[in-house]
Formats: C-alpha cells, structure tokens, sequence
C-alpha cells in the first residue's frame, strides 16, 4: 500500500473515534502550549533587559578599585585622580577614558532632592538623548543642556508632590540646586534596570561631579583589542600614578555582565519548561495506551489485511503514521493556544513574551518525536501478529 493510501486510512480512522483521539490530544496540547509560554516568557525577559541596557557600549570597561581594607574610605584614598583620563588616552588600545561616578559601567550620582518640607532620595544620570517614557510633561532637548532641568522619576514625584502631575513647572532642590521639573517618567515596570532615575543635562551633572571624588574609569576600547589585554596595560599605569595605594584595580565589562544575566534567564527557563515538559510524557503514554486500545480492537482487520498480502511493515508505519497525526495535531493545537495564552499574559505582564521560530519548529518536532516513540511499540506488535489468529480472536 502506498504512503497516500496509508494517510488516508489513518486518518478515516482517527476520524472514527473523534472523542476518543481529542482526549489523547490533551496531554501533548497542555505540555507544548506550556513550554511554548515559558519560552516565550524567557525570550521577552531577554529582550526587555537588552533594551534596559541599550545605552551600554560595546567597546565600553568600567575600572573600578579594591582597596586592601575593604572598610576603607574611597574619598580618602583617592585611587583615581582628574589627570588619570588624560594620560590614559597613550595607552595603546584606549580610544578615551572619563572620570565616572557609577559603578560597573553606569553612570549615576545621588542626592536629596527636596520640596518645601519633603525630601526624598533621588538617582540621576545624564540624559543624553535617551529613549525615555514620558507620563507628565516633555523630554529634555538638546538645546537646554545648559539649563537647570530634570525628568523627575515618578516615584520621587510621588513623595514631592503626591499627585505627579503637580510636579511639571515646580522647582525642586537637589544637592543644593535649583532645578525645574520639565517631565515626570512612567512608572517603571517590575523588571527594569533603570527604575527609580531621574535625568538632568550633561553639564548640570558635570557641575554636579565637579567637587565629587572619581569613584570609577570608563575607558572605551580600540576596535579590534583584547579587553582584558589592554586593561593590564591600564593597571600598570595606574599603579605607576598611584604607587602610595594599597589594593587592586578592577576590570567591569558591562556587556559581560549582560550575558551571564541572559545565560542565567536561559538556563532558569530551559529548566522550567523543562518540568513543565513532564505533561509531555504523560501525553505519550496516554498516546501509547490509546494505540494499543485500538490495536486490539482491529485485530480483525489487520487480520484480513494480511491475509489478502498485506505486508508486516504496511501495518506498522498505518499505526505509527496515526500516532504521528495524533502528536502532530496536538502539538499544532499546543502551539496556536501557547500563542493565545502568551498575548493574554502579556498585557498583565511588565513586557512582552516573544515566541521565537525556533521554539515552534522545535516543537512541532517534539510532537512527532513523541508520536514516533510512544506509537512504535504498539505499531510493531500490530505487525506481528499472525493472521489467522487475528482473524478468528
């Protein structure tokens, strides 16, 4: 018999037993729509944290120190000085290097902002053209660079001003300064790594730093250098310039960093759908009970068909080939309600889940795979059988 005329043999007879097939349907739906969603759920969890942190350079390190003592004080140590950016600019490799008040990388500087009688505690970075949310009032523009403004973060202009919209045109104190709130930032969402910032203009942040200890280097690398290679020249200049200090300089590759947070989300979600993967095997054993139920039930039939020259392997690949459309159809039906159920978790959800095309291929490949598997067994004792036994039991 032809593959075709197997096709449709298997599914007249799937089609036979409609109830009987969606109930085994159930299983390989709940587990690939599973997986499905939670792969989804890690994809966009990476894709929100590669938008967090978009501003990060590629060829960006932070330099950071570790004094002997760790109790010690940085402001009096001083192992970076406001000369250190200039000389390192001869090191082979660097392209730059600034003074920084972040650590790792990211640049902030903290202070008490103030309003009348309410003060609260308030991060700032430089606002350098970056994509913000706006709830209340506008975004800085370039041309204000030399003006006393900030994007307020909503929570700090929840504890101002109560209603955050009352903030726009108000002025607040912050490290003794006068600034104007041109905008209010949206809540950030619960997985955002700039939460909780406010934003000012460059030169009223480097007003703002100018009596400020250094607490880090930002040094942007050549293209086509070795990190780690021309950071140990860097050392070595440090060390030189700040021979009387007693610790170690530190290495801080912001994008490093944002790998082994994605390897951690990738291992984490790989781990979860794969015990949300166990409703698979389930779904294959309730596959392998059902073919069996209707190997036994055909007997006659494959005795007949046997007797009339039907070949051992005809009776397999008809079974295994209807076990392979009960997993497949499954798996389709897994992956359109995964899809459903990823656009409805999505709106209550802080981003968006992203299913990947490599998530569906793999698994509609799950779903034969399995049908391949759990079908097998069945389809070979099916094939077995001896002809006049199976006609006459």
């Amino acid at each position: 018999m032809s593959i075709i005329n197997l096709i449709k043999t298997s599914v007249y007879s799937l089609k036979s037993h409609k109830l009987r097939v969606f109930l085994t349907m159930i299983g390989i739906i709940i587990g690939i729509s599973s997986v499905i969603s939670i792969m989804s759920v890690g994809n966009g969890l990476k894709v929100k944290m590669n938008e967090s942190m978009a501003d990060t350079d590629a060829n960006k390190i932070n330099i950071t120190f570790e004094p002997e003592n760790l109790e010690a004080d940085l402001n009096l140590i001083e192992p970076f000085s406001k000369s250190d950016p200039y000389y390192l600019k001869n090191v082979e490799g660097v392209e730059k290097a600034e003074a920084s008040q972040g650590m790792g990388g990211i640049e902030f500087t903290s202070g008490e902002g103030s309003y009348f009688d309410k003060k609260t505690f308030i991060m700032l970075q430089d606002y350098d053209d970056k994509e913000t949310k706006v709830k209340y009032g506008r975004s800085l523009n370039k041309d204000e660079n030399s003006k006393k403004l900030i994007m307020l973060d909503y929570a700090a202009a929840e504890t101002l001003f109560k209603s955050p919209e009352k903030a726009i045109g108000c002025g607040i104190t912050v490290n003794g300064v006068i600034y104007e709130v041109a905008g209010v930032l949206e809540k950030p969402g619960a997985f955002s790594l700039t939460g909780g910032t406010s934003y000012i203009s460059k030169d009223s942040s480097d007003d703002m730093n100018s009596e400020t200890a250094i607490s880090s280097l930002n040094v942007y690398i050549k293209a086509g250098y070795d990190k780690e290679k021309v950071f140990e020249n860097i050392k070595k200049e440090l060390m030189g310039s700040h021979s009387n200090i007693k610790g170690e300089y530190k290495l801080q590759d912001p994008q490093a960093t944002t790998k082994i947070f994605e390897q951690i989300i990738g291992y984490l979600t790989a781990f979860i759908a794969l015990i949300s993967g166990i409703s698979l095997f389930v779904g294959g054993i309730g596959v392998m009970n059902i073919m069996y139920v209707s190997v036994t039930e055909r007997k006659r039939e494959i005795g007949i068909r046997r007797a009339i020259g039907a070949k051992p392997k005809s009776i397999l690949l008809q079974f295994l080939i209807e076990a392979i459309m009960v997993t497949g159809l499954g798996g389709l039906l897994g992956i359109l309600f995964g899809f459903i159920f990823c656009k409805i978790i999505g709106i209550f959800m802080p981003f968006p889940p992203v299913m990947s095309g490599a998530s569906v291929i793999g698994a509609t490949a799950i779903s034969v795979i399995i049908g391949i598997i759990f079908g097998i067994i069945p389809a070979i004792n099916a094939s077995k059988m001896d002809p006049i036994k199976a006609i006459y039991n």
